[in-house]
């Protein structure tokens, strides 16, 4: 479950809120102020306590100088992350790399790699630990597995990621990590921030738990008619 940037009273309601309703990993939107970051991210740990997995994304938001002391300062106060998500800007493959080989905890790459070519390039120059692939960002499966393929390669795990869409496209995200053994991770919580599920069919997304179908191709059976 996602935890979005606000007052740290609130992000620490919401995490709690998560944990009591059987989510066991959370991740925690930080970036916006990084003086207040550890802050976050420290009180939030206290409050789920030590059996609760993090997952930090800073959104592009910190300067690698920044990340790099930011992070070693969390690891140093014992706060365990599983990661960290995109620290710096998406084209700082450089500051990427930095912040890899400074710090202990695993660096994910999300904007960095929209294509097979920033695949490529991430994977060669050892910039991150891992891969987030999102259908929304590659324009579909067909790419998605190309990726996949690449980070097999390098034996470069892999998280399958959601963009706030639909149940449609994060049923066929769902598919593809069930089938690829190199998505090790998911972060597949789009449908449960929707008010409504007008969609028929697919996978079933019980609290924290996704319960995949027998139905053929991803499972939707039926679509909304408007107007």
């Amino acid at each position: 479950m996602t935890i979005s940037v606000n007052d740290i009273d609130e992000m620490i309601s919401d995490s709690i809120k998560a944990v009591r309703q059987g989510f066991k990993i959370l991740k925690i939107k930080v970036g916006k102020d990084s003086r207040k970051d550890i802050e976050r991210i420290t009180a939030i740990r206290q409050a789920v306590g030590s059996g609760i997995r993090l997952r930090i994304d800073a959104n592009q938001g910190w300067s690698p100088k920044e990340a790099i002391r930011m992070i070693r300062t969390l690891e140093d106060a014992g706060v365990d992350m599983e990661l960290v998500e995109q620290p710096v800007s998406a084209y700082d493959f450089e500051g990427m790399k930095l912040v890899t080989a400074q710090v202990n905890t695993p660096i994910l790459a999300d904007e960095s790699v929209f294509s097979t070519d920033d695949a490529i390039r991430l994977v060669q120059e050892r910039a991150a630990d891992m891969i987030n692939i999102k259908l929304m960002k590659t324009g579909g499966i067909h790419e998605a597995l190309k990726i996949c393929a690449i980070a097999e390669s390098f034996h470069v795990e892999c998280m399958i990621g959601c963009m706030l869409e639909s149940k449609i496209a994060v049923s066929a995200a769902a598919h593809l990590a069930a089938g690829k053994s190199i998505i090790t991770r998911a972060d597949l919580d789009g449908p449960l921030l929707c008010r409504e599920d007008p969609y028929d069919g697919g996978p079933v997304y019980a609290g924290s738990r996704i319960i995949m179908n027998k139905a053929n191709g991803i499972g939707i059976t039926g679509v909304p008619v408007f107007g």
